[in-house]
């Protein structure tokens, strides 16, 4: 398992290095669909082949399930759940949040994961039951107690089911003071430092999800589908927060 802690983040800051080196010069290289937001660049490209290259070499027997690149190898034991760029508009625009997402699965559970933002050379990495850690320090959420002066993080992508969703969040919300941002791939690592307190996603992929879902665990945080449920590969929302802001926000989501 040692060598797999060092690789994981290994590959993450290589490939993290070369999408650095592309920031501010990469475009567009083609949308997924037509109409769609979600678009493809050449440094995803690049980053995703310098990952699954590492994995062929080290792990052959190992299957992946890739944004970009879909699956391979779906019954294998292990698995790594890869998003070369998390963050791709953010990337083009010239925003620099921006991240590399890797995790490890073995059978349906997460036990490894790191999460490289190469802006600001952080990287984040967790272990199933060995905590979770920041450039080699080992990193816990807040324990911030006092939800109207919580800081929190919610997606920025708009469509039918997080539009209904975040006004009747927002209304539940009203009048509590809350201050609310979107740092993409970010999001959840900066909760789990304990920058913000809480985030909320729902319609993110498995890619999105996996990689933070056990740096927030290991540092402490509750985890969560909208239901309270704990968080497991194919959930398709995401809650975190420390326990007792956790509660709190299970109120405000019920019924909505």
């Amino acid at each position: 398992m040692r060598s797999m802690d060092t690789f994981i983040q290994k590959i993450a800051k290589e490939a993290g290095a070369a999408v650095l080196k592309r920031f501010g010069k990469d475009g567009i290289h083609y949308m997924k669909s037509e109409g769609s937001w979600d678009g493809v660049t050449k440094a995803d490209l690049l980053s995703e082949k310098i990952i699954i290259s590492g994995i062929h070499r080290a792990y052959p027997d190992h299957g992946i399930i890739s944004e970009e690149s879909g699956v391979e190898k779906k019954h294998a034991e292990y698995r790594w759940i890869i998003d070369p760029i998390d963050g791709t508009s953010n990337f083009v625009n010239g925003i620099p949040f921006f991240g590399v997402l890797i995790a490890l699965a073995h059978k349906k559970k997460v036990i490894l994961s790191a999460v490289y933002l190469p802006a600001t050379k952080e990287l984040f990495f967790a272990k199933r039951g060995k905590g979770a850690y920041r450039n080699g320090k080992r990193i816990r959420c807040s324990n911030k107690k006092d939800w109207k002066s919580s800081l929190g993080c919610v997606p920025a992508i708009l469509d039918d089911r997080t539009v209904v969703f975040f006004k009747g969040f927002m209304d539940q919300a009203k009048g509590k003071g809350l201050v609310i941002n979107n740092f993409g791939s970010a999001n959840g690592v900066y909760v789990a430092l304990g920058r913000r307190d809480w985030c909320v996603s729902i319609g993110a992929h498995l890619w999105d999800y996996a990689p933070g879902f056990l740096i927030l665990k290991e540092a402490g945080c509750t985890v969560t589908d909208l239901k309270g449920k704990p968080w497991q590969m194919g959930d398709r929302e995401l809650m975190a927060a420390n326990p007792r802001l956790h509660k709190q926000l299970l109120k405000l989501t019920k019924g909505i």
